[in-house]
């Protein structure tokens, strides 16, 4: 074998490695997409399952979530904190109506903001990212993405 075929060799194993980890690492990306997607989901009905006898959300806190055992196994940490799938801190609180509920992520990274701020779009009553409503209409992933910082803070509104 010639130094050219060598190299050659080489230099091809190269490119299939950096190709190999990009797409684990894209899958391991959009694993935690879903993962924080999930945890949302459960997270919120688990709220409204626990206030159903209630006439609002009066009194909710991340605390009472904690105590009442609603938060989702996996974003709940040994001491007690509530963290998202980046480990961002994560909050319940009762909204700006007693009739409202907002969950917070914190820390979430750009390449994950927009997904997880247009999850499932059209059942809340409002998101705001980094402090701006999002109108949930056309225009709405520029919007979106016009706001974006290294790491980001989606409030879901919830009633």
């Amino acid at each position: 074998m010639t130094l050219f075929e060598t190299l050659g060799s080489l230099f091809i194993a190269l490119i299939v490695f950096t190709g190999s980890a990009y797409m684990i690492s894209k899958a391991i990306d959009n694993d935690k997409i879903s993962r924080a997607q999930q945890n949302l989901s459960t997270f919120r009905l688990d709220i409204k399952n626990l206030y159903a006898g209630a006439s609002d959300f009066t009194g909710l806190t991340t605390d009472v979530a904690v105590k009442n055992e609603i938060v989702p196994d996996n974003m709940l940490k040994s001491n007690g904190d509530v963290r998202n799938v980046w480990n961002g801190a994560v909050t319940v609180a009762a909204g700006a109506t007693p009739t409202t509920f907002t969950i917070t992520h914190n820390e979430v990274p750009k390449y994950a903001c927009a997904k997880l701020a247009t999850f499932q779009v059209g059942s809340w009553v409002s998101i705001s990212v980094n402090g701006f409503e999002i109108s949930q209409a056309s225009g709405m992933l520029r919007a979106i993405s016009d706001r974006l910082g290294d790491t980001n803070t989606i409030i879901f509104t919830s009633n």
